[in-house]
């Protein structure tokens, strides 16, 4: 079973808003493609995890490359999607998140990430949807797409 929880890891002058909601984004249409698979139930990704951490990387991000809007849009589509459980490390999750983040001191892969992969090891995820996929690569996850 795969499930979903994105990722952005590239730091500010190198990121963009989510591909899933700007036209402009090189991935796009694959990104689009790919999420409209999983609503059709073409595609066995369920269920769909994010954290919110990822979404307020995703918002903060959209505010700094793109508009309100389009932040603003991405933040409710996600948050009233009934297919996204969006994820929140309680007190022990978060220190495991942060003795990974310095467990990993060799590699340049945000705290946002280690979450993302603390929350995901604890419900059995191996599938992680990211178009920055070497951190989770590292951390044993399979990168979709």
């Amino acid at each position: 079973m795969w499930r979903w929880a994105p990722s952005r890891k590239a730091p500010p002058s190198r990121s963009r808003p989510s591909p899933l909601w700007n036209e402009d984004d090189d991935h796009h249409a694959r990104a689009t493609a790919l999420f409209n698979a999983i609503q059709a139930g073409d595609l066995p990704y369920r269920p769909l995890y994010t954290t919110g951490y990822v979404l307020a990387e995703l918002v903060t991000f959209g505010l700094a490359r793109a508009n309100y809007t389009l932040a603003a849009t991405a933040l409710r589509r996600i948050r009233a999607s009934p297919s996204v459980t969006v994820l929140h490390p309680d007190e022990p999750m978060f220190a495991a998140v942060c003795n990974e983040f310095y467990r990993y001191d060799d590699q340049d892969i945000s705290l946002v990430d280690h979450a993302t992969s603390v929350l995901a090891d604890e419900r059995d995820v191996e599938h992680v949807f990211t178009f920055d996929p070497d951190g989770f690569r590292t951390l044993g996850f399979t990168a979709v797409p």
